[in-house]
């Protein structure tokens, strides 16, 4: 598959780049927000994965203006924002295994054991999450958003730092694709916990991606959906090992039904083993997705 061919020596005019930017910055913000209240108002699946997901968009752009401004605002913005982010990651999990668990009740009915756990761990992580959710408020962290914000016109305002600045911003994508390249040399096929760091890794640049298209004007519609498509290889491995995990500690900590889940817990195994064949089979569809050749002169 050839690679990705980014336009890097199209830069965007003085005032062109600041108001592309804080256009950039604002709808990081509005979508984060909105997924913030909806979860705050309903915690269901649906709106836990969202708020994760621009969570993450948001601390991928705090990432990639670090280097723009002075201070530690984007420190700060991201230690604010990652609180709701810590506690939801538990009811997540929680709620993809009891998705999973369900969809194979009806070849292994003694699993529902198993579910029963899963809802109770559901209903007390839910439960937290609410009591976070309640206490956090938004209006400090948009105050720093609004500073940041401010910071970021006055460093790209000149030509010099408009210049400046894209070369910073190209790097910092360079860095993180590294980083995920440097992930999966080190991906080991029995030790599944390497393909999560490469999925961790990947999704900070796949965000990042996301959030500098507008500039990247020769970037391939078809790009965000092949980084979807491959960080949902390495997720479902991630939601495979979870599970193996939470229902080996309910085997040991529930004898009595051990023996029961016994053949679900294979299944598992196997749709596991399954899974890594198949990322492994197209994990280098990676080094497509970035050219990291061409800077700015």
């Amino acid at each position: 598959m050839n690679n990705v061919l980014v336009d890097r020596m199209t830069l965007p005019g003085e005032g062109q780049l600041a108001l592309r930017l804080d256009r950039t910055f604002k709808s990081a913000w509005r979508s984060y927000r909105r997924a913030f209240k909806r979860c705050q108002k309903k915690l269901s699946r649906a709106t836990v994965h969202q708020m994760r997901v621009e969570t993450r968009r948001l601390l991928a752009l705090m990432d990639l203006f670090k280097p723009l401004v002075a201070g530690k605002a984007a420190d700060e913005l991201s230690r604010r924002a990652i609180q709701p982010f810590k506690t939801s990651g538990r009811l997540r999990d929680a709620q993809v295994m009891l998705c999973d668990v369900e969809r194979r009740l009806g070849r292994f009915p003694d699993a529902k054991y198993f579910k029963t756990e899963l809802l109770r761990r559901k209903k007390r992580l839910g439960r937290q999450l609410e009591r976070k959710l309640r206490r956090t408020r938004l209006k400090p962290l948009k105050n720093r958003m609004d500073a940041l914000r401010e910071e970021l016109r006055v460093a790209v305002k000149p030509v010099e730092g408009c210049h400046r600045a894209w070369v910073r911003l190209l790097n910092g994508m360079d860095q993180a694709f590294a980083n995920v390249v440097a992930r999966r040399g080190s991906i080991t096929p029995t030790k599944p916990h390497t393909v999560h760091r490469t999925r961790v890794a990947f999704k900070k640049f796949r965000y990042m991606v996301e959030q500098l298209r507008p500039l990247l004007s020769r970037l391939p519609g078809s790009l965000p959906g092949r980084l979807r498509g491959h960080q949902k290889l390495m997720g479902d491995i991630q939601d495979c090992e979870t599970l193996l995990a939470a229902l080996d500690k309910f085997m040991r900590e529930e004898k009595s039904e051990a023996r029961r889940l016994r053949k679900f817990r294979a299944a598992v195994k196997r749709e596991h083993a399954m899974l890594m064949t198949r990322y492994l089979r197209r994990a280098d569809e990676l080094f497509s997705f970035w050219n990291p050749a061409a800077r700015p002169r």
